[in-house]
């Protein structure tokens, strides 16, 4: 019996690593991340942000993002602000430092006469610099672009895309990441866009963390009566899964 028992434990002790070890692999993953300010007293405004990002690798080779997100702000009981945005991506890796994708944006804002617009693109991306800390993406491609207004006249374009993203971790809880994207007009060389984002992201634990970001817009060919810059400035909390 004691020559039984103890072949049964060295049993469990083989088989509980091994099957830990043949557990499926997480494909998805999500985080939620949303931001809320309110001022009462002299002023009283309210500015809300939602957004959400969903991940899901398909297999080593390729992976699909989408996000989703809302802005509204109102002040002394007017809506000031109104925007919504969607955004789907799908990679495919030709090897380990270079990839082929496909990109599609929808973005609505009422307070830049943007009823719809609708970005397309395809192109070619690579990892140009990859440390340990550091890593530095690159991404070209055409694209084609559709603008509906809600006073000024429609746009649609063949397009041009630039982009670019540096990730840097400080520690295993904090990164920093700046995006820069730059789409060319390929009807008009004046109509140009910009788009960039500069994000410090420090994690309290393996769920939350904080986020502070600065997204700045250019259209240098902007709807009549808009202005050609747009910035926010936010502070946000994040909820990884």
């Amino acid at each position: 019996m004691k020559e039984l028992a103890a072949a049964a434990a060295f049993a469990l002790i083989c088989v509980a690593p091994a099957s830990a070890a043949d557990a499926p692999a997480k494909t998805w993953k999500d985080a939620a991340e949303v931001s809320i300010v309110s001022t009462n007293g002299n002023c009283k405004t309210q500015t809300t942000s939602a957004k959400n990002n969903f991940g899901y690798q398909f297999d080593a080779l390729t992976s699909l993002s989408v996000e989703a997100g809302a802005l509204g702000a109102r002040s002394e009981g007017r809506v000031t602000a109104e925007q919504y945005f969607a955004v789907e991506k799908t990679i495919r890796k030709l090897d380990d430092r270079n990839y082929v994708y496909e990109q599609y944006r929808w973005d609505r804002n009422r307070f830049t006469d943007l009823a719809h617009r609708h970005d397309f693109s395809v192109g070619v991306g690579r990892e140009l610099w990859k440390t340990t800390k550091d890593l530095l993406i690159g991404e070209a491609g055409p694209g084609y672009i559709n603008e509906e207004h809600f006073k000024d006249r429609r746009k649609s374009f063949a397009s041009a895309r630039a982009y670019s993203k540096y990730t840097h971790d400080f520690s295993p809880s904090a990164h920093f990441t700046q995006d820069l994207e730059y789409i060319q007009s390929l009807k008009d060389n004046r109509d140009n866009r910009v788009n960039t984002e500069t994000a410090l992201t420090a994690a309290f634990n393996s769920v939350f963390s904080v986020k502070n970001s600065f997204i700045w817009r250019h259209d240098s060919r902007p709807p009549t009566g808009t202005r050609k810059d747009d910035t926010i400035l936010a502070v946000a909390m994040i909820a990884g899964f």
